[in-house]
């Protein structure tokens, strides 16, 4: 036999080397993740983005359906409440979606670009009936936050027992205002906070559950809107240049409802035209039990039949609490200020004036009032106010605590210097305007800025053709004809200083609008309203779970 041969076996290559000479490849972290992990992690991202990954792997498809499974709170706009919901829906898909999400409680973000009114056989469309079918789909569906009209109206039909989260305000609101933008709402209607632009609704009934109405462009059509109309909980009620009956007598429901309301702290009325002393009897027979007596903002404004007594008796009533008040002309009398100062009160919250009060609607309006008389608003004719340096001086001793001043288009003002006295005046006063003030003198007003040791901010309009002596001080510059101005200036200068840095400042400085800082704007009031409502609906979920 020949010698026995010995098998060699190939050398195999080092796998270290072969890993090595490859590139390095991302490693899936997200795969090597478990299900409880990834679906915590769903919490903090947006709906579209967790539908987004399930068709990235086997496991984010699985851990999305557990996550779904699960969720009571779901945003379709992702906190983003002023946008839309993303397009390409259909009642089939929206179906399917909600169906994965059997626990559902609180659905937020319903606010699609366009709902068809009815489903069309044949035709793949996103419908109103198609939306309550899928709503209906969730057994334990609690609230729902929209913005729609027509699908508020049909949830409140067919599903009474769910709550309009957060503040529905619909979208397509205009003046005149459009003949389709129609809502009726029900009695007992499930909603906090309704605010509605240029709508066409029948009446106002009780609401027991709301606490914020804002009525802008708003047509009442029955004959008797407000008959039915009581809301207990209600805190901030505004109603502005809306078409309702022109009897007067129509609108005491209306006062006497609101007197119902202990919590109300906001009061709006613009362009009401209520019956002339009904406020005053309303409070006469309300104030003990606290009617008004918790509100810290009133506004009146071209109200037609208002009285100097309605306005007195809300101020009176609300001293303790009152912060803010908006006077129309016709009401920005020496009377007012004067019956004021002899009730002798304190008013220890108050911060804000407004004299000569016109809502922005109608300084900004380029119809006439017969014009605004034919959409059936009511027939108001403001005049100028005629407040006098008496009435005035009044103010001062009566809202000695005042930090924001506004008078606008008051001619009979003359000596502003008259209006501070020894023993009373404006220390806290930060923020003046004034607006077509005409008959005001110019050396008087000088010495009159000098007495006010916290002011800041001026805002001169259609007043001066020069800057008055001194107001350097706080940055004013008048320009020629129209001077608006601010400025955040420190009171340690000196008067020399001053006057030397006068032209200085004008030339560098000219025409500087501000804004004034007592009213908020519109997205800090949403914000709030948001907040509100959501701290309610935690307490609304809680009841359901019980």
């Amino acid at each position: 036999m020949g010698p026995r041969r010995k098998n060699v076996k190939p050398c195999s290559v080092n796998r270290e080397g072969a890993e090595s000479s490859k590139p390095d490849e991302p490693k899936d972290y997200m795969n090597q993740l478990s299900h409880e992990v990834l679906c915590h992690i769903f919490r903090y991202l947006p709906l579209q983005d967790i539908m987004c990954m399930e068709c990235l792997s086997r496991k984010l498809k699985e851990a999305v359906t557990l996550y779904l499974r699960v969720v009571k709170v779901v945003d379709l706009c992702a906190g983003r409440w002023w946008e839309y919901m993303p397009t390409g829906f259909t009642d089939s898909s929206f179906l399917t979606l909600l169906r994965k999400m059997p626990d559902i409680e609180q659905l937020y973000g319903l606010h699609p670009r366009y709902l068809e009114r009815r489903r069309v056989r044949g035709h793949e469309a996103f419908s109103i009936p198609g939306v309550l079918e899928a709503l209906q789909a969730c057994p334990n569906l609690l609230g729902v936050e929209t913005s729609h009209l027509e699908l508020v109206e049909a949830i409140w039909t067919y599903m009474p027992q769910v709550h309009i989260l957060g503040k529905f305000r619909n979208r397509n609101g205009a003046f005149p205002i459009p003949p389709e933008n129609k809502l009726k709402i029900p009695i007992g209607a499930k909603i906090q906070t309704l605010h509605l632009v240029g709508v066409n609704v029948p009446e106002i009934p009780c609401i027991p559950m709301l606490r914020h109405l804002y009525l802008k462009w708003v047509r009442l059509t029955k004959p008797q809107p407000f008959k039915d109309f009581l809301c207990i909980s209600l805190r901030t009620f505004v109603m502005r240049n809306c078409a309702g009956p022109t009897n007067s007598l129509k609108y005491v429901p209306l006062v006497t409802g609101l007197a119902s309301a202990r919590n109300l702290e906001h009061l709006e009325l613009v362009r009401v035209p209520f019956l002339g002393g009904l406020i005053q009897h309303v409070v006469e027979d309300s104030w003990r039990s606290g009617g008004f007596r918790n509100l810290h903002t009133i506004v009146l404004g071209a109200c037609k039949n208002a009285l100097e007594v309605d306005l007195g008796y809300l101020i009176i009533t609300a001293a303790r609490r009152l912060h803010e008040v908006r006077i129309q002309p016709s009401l920005t009398k020496d009377g007012v200020f004067s019956a004021l100062k002899m009730a002798e009160l304190e008013f220890p919250q108050f911060e804000t004036l407004h004299l000569g009060y016109v809502d922005e609607f109608l300084l900004q309006c380029k119809m006439t009032n017969g014009d605004l008389v034919k959409y059936g608003l009511a027939d108001v004719v403001e005049n100028p106010g005629i407040i006098t340096d008496i009435g005035m001086k009044a103010v001062n001793e009566v809202f000695s605590c005042i930090k924001y001043l506004v008078i606008y288009n008051c001619p009979h003002l003359h000596n502003p210097n008259n209006w501070i006295t020894d023993h009373s005046r404006w220390t806290r006063l930060v923020d003046l305007t004034l607006v077509r003030c005409h008959a005001i003198k110019l050396d008087s007003f000088s010495q009159f800025i000098e007495l006010l040791p916290s002011l800041e901010f001026i805002s001169l309009d259609q007043m001066f053709r020069e800057p008055p002596k001194g107001c350097a001080r706080v940055g004013l510059s008048a320009g020629t004809g129209i001077g608006v101005s601010s400025a955040l200036v420190s009171n340690q200068n000196s008067n020399n200083d001053n006057d030397n840095n006068n032209n200085h400042q004008n030339n560098n400085n000219p025409n500087i609008h501000h804004n004034n800082h007592q009213h908020p704007n519109d997205q800090n009031e949403e914000n709030e309203l948001r907040q509100d409502g959501q701290a309610e609906e935690q307490q609304i979920a809680a009841e359901g779970n019980h």
